[in-house]
């Protein structure tokens, strides 16, 4: 199941958003770390770790790799990490 719809993510349009958002988030927290946390309430220890993964998720699903077994594919769902990637960069620029 879990195949099927990573094929269906596997869109140029989706994995050109994916990598767009997480260039952004990666280059904003290079750029001026101090800045975007004090703009998103801090890094923490709930969304450090999100902002780490959904980057990670958003360059994985953008440069056109596929997860190959399901725990992993779970894991990487792009789908989610858009979710927190949009959520950080609407807090941190809104």
């Amino acid at each position: 199941m879990l195949d099927g719809l990573h094929d269906r993510l596997h869109k140029r349009v989706l994995m050109i958003m994916s990598l767009v958002l997480a260039l952004t988030c990666a280059g904003w927290v290079i750029w001026d770390p101090q800045t975007f946390a004090d703009n998103i309430g801090g890094f923490s220890v709930a969304n450090a770790p999100a902002l780490i993964w959904a980057t990670c998720t958003g360059i994985i699903h953008g440069m056109a790799f596929k997860p190959r077994f399901w725990f992993w594919q779970l894991v990487f769902f792009p789908p989610l990490a858009w979710a927190v990637m949009i959520s950080i960069l609407t807090i941190a620029f809104i």
